[in-house]
């Protein structure tokens, strides 16, 4: 997914004013989140979680937008807020990966090892000034994940992620949405389930009322938004929210004497990790089609455009298909997540899941209610002059547009690469599976 959004966004940002200079940042973004997913000692992981955070900021702090915001630059004001809220959650991350290097007693922070040697649940350990005695995993884990809960984003640690996207060039958005967002949910699923299986459990009731807010709020943040970049930034809130529930299900997976519960918990987190690569996908598609248009009109306003499929037919169906993708069409890459995650958590979660599943009829009504205003009804004669997608901007959209298709029809290649993964982090549920 990294590989192919970052080829993408380098040739979707081709054009660009200083572009040695833009294309060198992006390359160092894709090695500092490339090593993210790669680390296997948690200082490597927190090294390079660390390394992103300079490329994006410049990023969106040179090539950003220009619109005014509280006095300044929005560019200036939205690369600052993605830099010291990052950084606020790397500082808990830090604490984390310290508290367990040194109460882990095995002088290295290599993941393999420390898994094999887990932080004792029952073990306390009294914070300092608060006087409170919490068990060591719990406190770890509790450390660790305010950094993933400002990635992914949680509610309501989320107020960086529309202002980063609004102002960020497009395929800095791109590359937001599709891979770094990521980097939370995969650290929850790689360090929190992998390091803190105990802890996690004893967070897993809040993760899911958290999960349910997330899906909920983006959804009706949705419906009011007037920028279609803004509102595509919210679906993602909203989208992410579907990956939490699934982590919380398999939670309950962890230790578990019930078959049942151990098969639909790893099925959560197979269908949560699926989520991970089709949000990526397609939100990508949806930022790149808003990108274009954007290039064209330099606006993102919903409400004045209008009819615009019939000057850009090519660039109006493939944003179709990036909504309806979005909206979880079956066929299509976002179904088979959500269908998985839904069918799945509803066995452990059965109220939490029934209320995100009712939230997608929100989905729904904000997506095909921002088509219908940008590319269908009256026509407004103000875009008579509107070129359709070159082939540059084309080779982006086919290519997302095929692998949201091919992840849809068969997401078996898919699976075969996530449940032996995941057989490390949940022995007993992936055994019950019988795979």
């Amino acid at each position: 997914l990294l590989e192919t959004v970052t080829v993408l966004a380098v040739i979707g940002g081709w054009e660009k004013p200083r572009v040695k200079e833009y294309m060198a940042l992006l390359l160092l973004l894709e090695a500092g989140v490339m090593g993210v997913f790669m680390a296997l000692d948690l200082l490597l992981f927190f090294l390079f979680w660390e390394v992103e955070l300079a490329p994006m900021f410049l990023l969106i702090g040179i090539w950003g937008s220009e619109t005014e915001k509280h006095g300044m630059p929005g560019r200036i004001y939205s690369a600052w807020k993605f830099l010291l809220y990052t950084f606020f959650g790397s500082i808990f991350m830090l604490a984390g990966i310290l508290l367990v290097y040194f109460q882990a007693g095995q002088n290295t922070a290599s993941l393999p090892v420390l898994m094999q040697h887990l932080l004792p649940a029952s073990t306390g350990v009294t914070l300092p000034l608060l006087g409170v005695t919490m068990g060591s995993q719990l406190l770890a884990f509790l450390l660790v994940f305010v950094a993933f809960a400002v990635k992914i984003p949680m509610f309501p640690l989320h107020t960086w992620l529309p202002d980063a996207h609004t102002d960020a060039p497009t395929e800095v958005s791109v590359i937001l949405a599709g891979v770094l967002l990521k980097m939370g949910a995969y650290g929850l699923i790689r360090i929190c389930l992998g390091l803190f299986p105990d802890g996690l459990q004893q967070f897993a009731p809040l993760l899911v009322v958290l999960a349910v807010i997330n899906i909920l709020y983006g959804a009706a943040i949705c419906l009011v938004q007037k920028d279609m970049k803004r509102l595509v930034a919210y679906s993602s809130v909203s989208h992410m929210g579907v990956i939490l529930l699934g982590v919380a299900a398999a939670a309950m997976a962890v230790h578990t004497s019930n078959p049942d519960v151990a098969r639909f918990g790893t099925a959560a987190l197979m269908g949560a990790t699926v989520q991970m690569i089709s949000h990526g996908l397609i939100t990508s598609l949806l930022f790149f089609c808003v990108g274009v248009i954007y290039d064209r009109a330099h606006t993102r306003e919903i409400e004045i455009f209008g009819g615009v499929a019939k000057r850009m037919p090519l660039w109006a169906t493939l944003f179709t298909f990036a909504g309806l993708a979005s909206l979880g069409l079956p066929g299509l890459a976002g179904f088979v997540a959500e269908y998985m995650v839904f069918t799945s958590s509803y066995r452990i979660w059965p109220v939490p899941t029934a209320i995100a599943v009712f939230t997608m009829i929100l989905t729904a009504a904000y997506l095909l209610w921002m088509l219908k205003r940008v590319l269908f009804g009256p026509f407004n004669l103000r875009w008579n002059w509107l070129p359709d997608a070159t082939w540059r901007e084309a080779i982006p959209l086919v290519t997302l547009a095929a692998f949201i298709v091919l992840v849809g029809i068969y997401p078996g290649f898919l699976l075969d690469v996530i449940v032996p993964a995941l057989h490390h982090l949940l022995p007993v549920a992936t055994t019950a599976l019988g795979r």
